[in-house]
């Protein structure tokens, strides 16, 4: 067995001698390090690591490794480090990519070299090449040479993250893919946060999933589930009416009418279907102040804050901007107005001032102060809102309880959107039959949760604006068909186009060649190929390429290899045989069971095995059973 490399980061220094340190919010935005004027990735990522501090390199050769300094924050100073790891393939104990055959890219040849870009937990010990991989980071992506990626791994703090959110690790990941030319980045859709998985979370309330606001769209089906049944699953669960489903929860929950009255009293706008109360709360939880733990009662101003006012003094003031509110009848009013209004009365601005940066979602005798950013001007602003508007019907009476429930923090909106999803998607699904509106929203949301494979297109982003004038150049598209002397090509498919540079002043035999060395040095199939002729053309090799080719052309070269195991030379390997009752005809990365007697493959969840539950050393598909059980007895 090959020994591992280890890299210890913990043993790295903090900061080398002359070392660099990048900002990371800024990380690979155009000019920053450099301005990537390559028009492939893999004339971009060698321009990059020349920006890095090269760590180690493995005892068998098997992968390198680069590193950058990233400052997060100056004051503390916060780094973290980006580990670019270049990956030979050739001398990797797993050649074949799953990821890729997962997505629908298994007819991609295997690239020579792969490039994993991965931002490490602190106590991460890296081990490569392989423990390396599967271990957690808190970013993980993959990019093979010939520019297609899969981002694998993302946790922000719900992850485990210390300084860094998810927002800002697929930030980061985007602006890395935009630079180096990247052409599409899949992924798996398996993010949670708070026990809530975001693809139906966020479905529910913006007919996306969480990852499309990097413009990751549906890219393949998984259980078979198409983009059309997937579509309509988000309408039905986005558009479901509450006033059909809460009381049907009612009956098992006497929580979820309150929560969902609280929440319709809360907003302006009226709350009709599960879509908008979901995306109202999770609007409403974004604007709440994340360290914010009090009720709504101005009694919290001074027991969560250092205050050298007396708790007489700061409700008196509170009282003094409730009055100065009043006067606005209930309309949103800037903070500098409220401000003003209030000194006639209070003299020491710096109580006007603690109040105000300390109201927000507080109750102040019989009103609630609300407190919000202008989306529009970007200025704070204040309401007043009417406390017995807000109590629904059945708890008027009860101030005491009205006052424990009202509790509008970050913390309690993530309580109610947590319980709410529980019971609407998860307990409402463990019914033995449920029929009516329930019903519906099962088979919805099965759908929905089934959905996992998107992948975002870099390559409709416009290449032009990358191209440098140079008179002397001229890049073509190109690609090979491999026929070996055959009237059929040998490959299942064409290469993907890759843009070849040659001089104005170049011929058509030095255009084979520099199209040769090209392929050959993207893929590990294609080692010894040799280019033979331009398919259409039937010049001379001496004829210029300026005379006889356009820019605009697509060129497909034609030649030979020479290999025994064709299917060795594809990501996907040798293809199995899926054939599911769902109606899934390719593997789509779900766990399959194969038949040992037809040895067609299906889903095991779709043949009656839980995904808790191990293989069956013996397994035979209906067909084969059916069969078995039709044949006659033998008479002996």
């Amino acid at each position: 067995m090959r020994p591992m490399m280890v890299l210890n980061l913990e043993n790295l220094p903090k900061r080398k001698r002359g070392e660099v340190i990048f900002r990371f919010e800024s990380f690979c935005e155009p000019g920053y390090p450099t301005r990537f004027t390559g028009l492939s990735f893999r004339e971009n990522i060698e321009t990059l690591l020349g920006f890095g501090s090269a760590e180690l390199t493995g005892t068998h050769g098997e992968a390198k490794f680069w590193s950058f300094q990233l400052e997060l924050n100056r004051h503390p100073p916060t780094t973290v480090r980006l580990i670019v790891v270049e990956e030979d393939v050739k001398k990797s104990s797993c050649r074949q990519c799953r990821y890729c055959r997962f997505i629908g890219w298994g007819e991609h040849l295997i690239c020579n070299k792969r490039f994993h870009f991965v931002l490490p937990r602190k106590e991460t010990m890296i081990q490569a090449p392989r423990p390396f991989i599967e271990m957690q980071h808190l970013l993980h992506g993959v990019v093979h040479l010939n520019g297609f990626g899969h981002l694998l791994s993302i946790n922000g703090f719900s992850g485990g993250s210390e300084f860094v959110s998810g927002h800002q690790l697929l930030e980061i990941w985007d602006r890395i893919c935009v630079a180096l030319c990247v052409r599409k980045v899949s992924l798996s859709d398996i993010a949670k946060k708070d026990n809530m998985h975001l693809r139906l979370l966020y479905g529910v309330a913006y007919g996306k999933t969480w990852f499309n606001q990097w413009g990751y769209e549906f890219a393949r089906p998984t259980y078979a589930v198409t983009y059309e049944m997937y579509s309509e699953s988000l309408e039905t669960l986005k558009s479901f009416p509450l006033h059909l489903l809460v009381p049907q929860l009612a009956r098992r929950s006497r929580e979820i009418p309150f929560i969902v009255a609280k929440y319709q009293a809360i907003s302006t706008q009226q709350l009709v279907t599960l879509g908008e109360l979901f995306k109202f709360m999770l609007e409403f939880k974004s604007r709440l102040p994340f360290n914010s733990l009090a009720p709504m009662d101005y009694s919290g101003i001074i027991s969560e804050n250092t205050s050298r006012w007396s708790a007489k003094r700061v409700e008196m003031a509170a009282r003094v901007i409730v009055e100065a509110l009043k006067r606005s009848e209930l309309r949103w009013v800037t903070r500098q107005e409220v401000r003003d209004t209030a000194r006639t009365y209070i003299g020491d601005t710096g109580l006007l001032d603690f109040v105000l940066k300390s109201l927000g979602n507080h109750i102040v005798g019989n009103y609630i102060v609300r407190r919000m950013v202008n989306p529009v001007t970007k200025v704070l602003e204040y309401c007043l809102e009417d406390l017995s508007s807000v109590l629904p019907p059945n708890v008027n009476g009860n101030n005491g309880r009205m006052r424990v429930r009202l509790q509008m923090t970050r913390v309690q909106v993530i309580r109610d959107l947590s319980y709410l999803y529980r019971q609407i998607f998860v307990e409402a699904g463990k019914a033995v039959h449920p029929n009516g509106a329930l019903g519906a929203m099962r088979v919805a949301t099965r759908m929905v949760m089934d959905t996992k494979h998107f992948v975002k297109d870099y390559q409709s982003q416009d290449l032009e604006q990358k191209e440098v004038a140079n008179l002397d150049c001229i890049n073509l598209n190109c690609t090979i068909c491999v026929r070996n002397g055959g009237k059929n090509p040998v490959m299942k498919q064409l290469p993907c186009y890759e843009i070849v540079t040659v001089s104005n002043n170049a011929t058509i035999g030095e255009l084979k060649l520099e199209v040769q060395r090209c392929f050959r040095e993207i893929y590990m199939g294609l080692n010894n190929f040799v280019a033979e002729s331009i398919i259409g053309y039937g010049g001379l090799d001496s004829y210029l390429v300026y005379d006889s080719i356009s820019s605009k052309d697509s060129i497909v070269t034609e030649g030979s290899i020479e290999h025994t195991d064709v299917n060795g030379i594809y990501e996907g390997g040798n293809d199995i045989v899926v054939n599911c009752m769902c109606g899934a005809r390719d593997e789509d990365g779900e766990r399959l069971i194969c038949c040992d007697i037809c040895e067609v493959w299906q889903h095991s969840r779709c043949v009656g095995v839980s995904d808790t539950d191990q293989i069956p050393q013996v397994f035979l598909c209906n067909r084969c059973e059916n069969g078995i059980v039709s044949l006659d007895p033998l008479n002996f």
